[in-house]
């Protein structure tokens, strides 16, 4: 295999290695980073105002909850329908015409198809936190044979006192950051395959 042939998209080098120096890994970088907030704020509004829409439907303030959360869940919807546009490439259809009055709000499917994926997003934008912190915890390590002279740098209590240590430390913080790579981006392709199914 020539050299220019081992970096070509398809070879098992570009598979390997390929998340860490591809612009894509970033952006999903930034879509889970961002998940476990936006997937926090998403799962409280539904299940809150489902909760107490559904419990309260014997008044008519009960309907209003309901009406609102569903407004907020197209709301949201299409916020992340941009999002996963933006940063994870996902494509969808043009969405289709969305029905009038309060009578339709409650019986369009693809509003509460909406508010599934919105209550998912909690769980994938937990394991999107875990993966986006492995990886940005990487850097550091990455970078111990500089870190060491200017700072003093300890990894599980024990000091980090010659060079040897600090690359030895710096190549465990390459591989490290390459597996978490590989993290992001596998759940960035679920959140693609999500967003893409639900919205």
């Amino acid at each position: 295999m020539t050299a220019e042939g081992a970096f070509t998209p398809d070879s098992d080098i570009d598979r390997i290695f390929g998340p860490v120096v591809h612009p894509q890994t970033y952006r999903h970088l930034l879509y889970t980073s961002l998940s476990f907030p936006l997937g926090l704020i998403y799962f409280l509004a539904m299940v809150v105002g489902l909760s107490v829409g559904f419990g309260l439907t014997i008044v008519v303030i009960g309907l209003v909850i309901l009406a609102v959360t569903l407004v907020l869940a197209r709301i949201f919807g299409h916020l992340e329908r941009e999002m996963a546009k933006s940063l994870l490439g996902a494509t969808f259809d043009d969405a289709p015409p969305r029905p009038r009055g309060w009578h339709a709000l409650f019986r369009d499917r693809n509003t509460w198809r909406a508010v599934i994926y919105l209550i998912l997003r909690l769980p994938v934008g937990i394991a999107g936190l875990v993966a986006s912190l492995l990886m940005i915890v990487a850097v550091p390590l990455m970078a111990a044979p500089l870190l060491y002279v200017i700072l003093p740098f300890t990894i599980d209590g024990a000091r980090v006192a010659n060079w040897d240590e600090a690359l030895l430390v710096s190549l465990f913080g390459c591989v490290f950051f390459l597996v978490a790579a590989h993290a992001v981006n596998g759940v960035a392709a679920i959140a693609r395959r999500l967003a893409m199914a639900l919205l």
